[in-house]
């Protein structure tokens, strides 16, 4: 019997009979370049594969099938020789089970915890005489509100004088009305797509940045009391970063519609958050930041050809910003020089800069989605500490 025949018959691949041939557990005659397998292979195989069953290993079952081999045709009949090898295999599967049993109890448990997530955080009551509207300086009025913990989960906020308004929907802040938030029950299935779309360097990088941003925020937040993360996505905010942020510091986050991110980190935020979704222009706050994280330089470049910094910032304050440098004929924006010139003429002084190194983006990557990737890409990802001149 040819090996193809003998894979078929026993429903294993060639591979894993050659790899059992290796392994010194099937030993069939050779003739010329072929294995011929005989009715000895035969039975041979069906114990290695009952004994695989059992959780043998196989380095454990050569002394069995060698017996088998050389002494008897009938598989179990001299059980007796080898009983203390099945009984002390019968209590490692015991102990296994055991074992496994916890494991499932320890995942139900956690299934029954996180079976439901809802919103809990909203805009803080204490932070209202800070939100003005940003064409008259008038502070706005709560209207039809639905309130949780002395925090504003439900809305609107009005002008008085213009009428301008805004709308708070899942403690979420927002110059447009908030619609329904989609399922998430798909996170874990994206999650997992975009570590099969990566190669594992890029995502080691990736989570480097991130840590990174942690401890560059830490240094250089120390005692700012108006915190400010600008940025359309915010992919940075995670909860190293936002641990960094010292407690008693007010938070305002200017985001796109990323309710869902908020959701993930609300148990973290500072008990003074504002999160806001809308241009940086029509922000409802004019506090005097004296920390800054930037984000959107690249985005307003590509899509506004102009980058709208939040005007607010004391003197002397702390700016971090993030960066993407792209190598090669595919860069939509500006390089390092052109970057560094036009956040110098914003009023930044250049202080340090922290680089992944050159690492390869994949063109069918969630990253960078804002443009058209024909090909692979040669990336750096950067973020530059400045801090502003007067």
């Amino acid at each position: 019997m040819k090996i193809g025949e003998f894979s078929k018959k026993h429903q294993v691949t060639v591979d894993t009979v050659r790899h059992y041939i290796n392994e010194g557990l099937l030993t069939p005659l050779r003739e010329n370049t072929q294995y011929n397998f005989s009715e000895i292979d035969d039975r041979v195989m069906d114990s290695i594969l009952l004994l695989k069953s059992m959780n043998f290993k196989l380095e454990e079952m050569k002394a069995y099938l060698l017996f088998q081999t050389m002494y008897t045709n009938n598989t179990f009949s001299y059980l007796g020789s080898f009983r203390k090898e099945f009984e002390d295999k019968l209590e490692e599967n015991k102990k296994e089970i055991e074992r496994l049993v916890k494991m499932n109890e320890l995942i139900e448990k956690q299934i029954g915890t996180y079976q439901e997530v809802n919103f809990s955080r909203g805009v803080s009551l204490r932070m209202l005489p800070d939100l003005v509207c940003p064409d008259c300086d008038e502070n706005l009025e709560l209207e039809a509100s639905e309130i949780l913990h002395n925090e504003i989960m439900e809305g609107k906020l009005t002008c008085p004088k213009c009428g301008r308004t805004y709308y708070i929907r899942y403690g979420f802040l927002a110059d447009e009305p908030i619609t329904e938030l989609e399922n998430r029950d798909g996170i874990a299935e994206m999650v997992n797509h975009y570590l099969e779309q990566n190669d594992e360097h890029y995502i080691l990088k990736i989570r480097e940045i991130f840590q990174k941003m942690s401890e560059i925020t830490s240094e250089n937040i120390v005692g700012a009391k108006n915190v400010l993360i600008d940025g359309e996505s915010c992919e940075f905010l995670n909860s190293s970063f936002l641990r960094s942020i010292p407690k008693d510091a007010r938070l305002f986050v200017r985001t796109g519609e990323n309710i869902t991110m908020k959701l993930f980190l609300e148990d973290i935020f500072p008990k003074d958050t504002v999160f806001f979704s809308g241009d940086i222009q029509n922000a409802p706050f004019k506090v005097p930041m004296d920390y800054v994280f930037l984000q959107d330089y690249d985005v307003d470049l590509h899509f506004k050809k102009r980058y709208e910094c939040y005007p607010y910032l004391k003197a002397n304050v702390n700016v971090d910003c993030f960066k993407a440098l792209i190598y090669g004929n595919q860069n939509p924006f500006p390089d390092e020089n052109s970057f560094l010139e036009d956040m110098k003429k914003l009023g930044f002084q250049e202080k340090s800069v922290y680089k992944t190194g050159k690492i390869l983006m994949k063109k069918d990557s969630f990253d960078m989605t804002i443009i058209d990737k024909k090909d692979d890409m040669e990336i750096e990802y950067a973020i530059y500490s400045f801090k502003t001149l007067g």
